[in-house]
């Protein structure tokens, strides 16, 4: 298999093989990642087991154009069929599947990209993180971390542009947890999000973008927390809101909410920066603007088409000229663009290079970790180091 091959239309690197388990037309992922894999012509999707279901299966494949003779009923299926005509599979099944079927394509050298999270606990993604030892490619798609504001910010940092960075909080607070249909019924999600384990399925739902977004803002680690969990809203078997103070290396305080119980909230996501001199706020819901302030007393508002900017102006962030929104799936597309650069030079070299807009199976661990040390501190209600 090379990379070296061109793609005589667009003059870049061939389109990477793909396949997708999971995702079917109906599901909450299938049309948001077939969009956004296709979007910059860096990928084409080929084969697929997209449900278990056969119907469901037969259906999502006739919708996205894949011929029934690559349509499988089973992984294994797709594996043995597969091997040497795809580059990559894309897993965008339940999370309580993923670690399973994680192991299962690594050993049998196909590339990974996994839908977040990566597993359901730490010991998961440790059995994880052994068998990359032994090689392969994995990464793990954090999409909040493609909006170009966020990565304009995230350049606004390493230059010092706010000063040293103080405190930073996130949130990630949403209403559906406590919604009620018009009949006043509980609104009632995916089975499997109704489950914990040892880490509360919220956690994986919405604290990993969290976790991750500060971690790919600032580089810093988290140290010790403390932290609450509840279950206020309708399902009263799984904690759906969590708040949590965290120490950071390079003395740097985290504020961390997320929340299924926020009415009101679709998908609050707020990220605000404070440094020495300056600081930052970000809004997912308003994703083309970033709102700075100084220590002289001035607000000011940038965006894609302000000359002060470094990243979000470049070429591949603009789709389209500037008052016309950035949004979700083209966040989805710029990581997939850049794991796409990421898989190329694996496949080539067979070593895994480093992206600093791509991320696997360390920062998943971190993750993991913080989320370990909240669970044990909403217990406790004291201070806990994570390990």
């Amino acid at each position: 298999m090379t990379t070296k091959q061109r793609n005589t239309v667009t003059g870049t690197a061939r389109k990477l093989r793909a396949a997708f388990l999971g995702g079917a037309y109906s599901s909450a992922a299938g049309r948001l990642h077939r969009a956004a894999v296709e979007m910059d012509q860096r990928y084409e999707l080929v084969a697929g087991c997209f449900s278990r279901n056969s119907a469901t299966n037969r259906d999502s494949a006739l919708q996205y154009g894949i011929a029934s003779e690559r349509t499988y009923g089973s992984l294994d299926a797709l594996l043995a069929a597969e091997m040497g005509n795809i580059d990559t599979i894309i897993i965008l099944t339940p999370t309580g599947q993923h670690k399973s079927q994680v192991l299962r394509c690594l050993n049998a050298g196909i590339p990974v990209i996994c839908e977040k999270a990566l597993a359901t606990s730490t010991d998961e993604a440790s059995e994880i993180e052994e068998q990359l030892r032994q090689g392969g490619f994995l990464a793990v798609t954090y999409n909040y971390t493609g909006y170009p504001m966020v990565r304009e910010l995230k350049r606004m940092l390493e230059q010092g542009r706010l000063g040293k960075i103080q405190q930073i909080h996130v949130e990630m607070p949403q209403e559906g947890f406590v919604r009620v249909n018009r009949e006043g019924a509980p609104i009632v999600p995916q089975e499997w999000r109704l489950h914990d384990g040892k880490i509360p399925t919220i956690s994986l739902d919405l604290g990993v973008h969290l976790h991750m977004l500060v971690r790919f803002l600032c580089g810093e680690k988290p140290i010790s927390v403390v932290a609450t969990s509840d279950s206020f809203g309708n399902f009263a078997q799984i904690i759906d809101n969590v708040s949590c103070l965290a120490r950071y290396t390079n003395n740097i305080n985290c504020n961390i909410w997320f929340s299924k119980t926020a009415l009101g909230q679709r998908n609050g996501m707020k990220v605000r920066v404070y440094g020495r001199t300056g600081s930052a706020e970000w809004l997912q819901e308003a994703p083309e603007y970033l709102h700075l302030a100084d220590n002289q007393g001035r607000r000011f508002v940038v965006d894609r088409a302000s000359g002060e900017v470094e990243v979000c102006n470049q070429i591949r962030y603009t789709r389209f000229k500037a008052g016309h929104p950035t949004g979700f799936i083209e966040a989805f597309a710029n990581y997939y663009y850049d794991i796409a650069d990421v898989l190329h030079l694996y496949l080539e070299t067979r070593s895994s290079p480093t992206n600093s807009y791509v991320f696997g199976i360390e920062e998943t661990l971190e993750g993991f970790r913080l989320f370990d040390a909240i669970a044990e501190s909403s217990v406790s209600q004291r201070w806990i180091d994570v390990q």
